[in-house]
């Protein structure tokens, strides 16, 4: 299992979310979320943060998605992140690991 991490532009969003559904990708938390990089002519930026937690199978298209996405873009200060996910649990189910995500 891994937490897959991107920080895109708030007009990215639909346009990822889409994608992230034609990979059978739905369940995903959107925050609203402040980059900084202090070289940056503007150092503070409005981004949003997706957190997506998904099985091993489906980490490839699911970042292959948000990667297409924010290429056709053009956008260079997008970042996409993986983390690894030692265990989910679905409390309302009582389940645990690969199946609870």
């Amino acid at each position: 299992m891994r937490l897959v991490v991107a920080l895109i532009k708030p007009s990215e969003v639909e346009s990822v979310r889409q994608a992230l559904a034609a990979v059978q990708v739905t369940r995903l938390t959107i925050c609203d979320a402040h980059g900084f990089e202090l070289d940056a002519p503007e150092p503070l930026a409005q981004r949003t943060m997706l957190e997506i937690a998904v099985n091993d199978d489906f980490v490839e298209r699911s970042v292959g998605a948000i990667a297409a996405v924010l290429a056709a873009g053009g956008d260079a200060t997008s970042r996409v992140y993986l983390l690894p996910m030692l265990d989910a649990v679905q409390v309302y189910r009582n389940v645990r690991g690969a199946e609870a995500v």
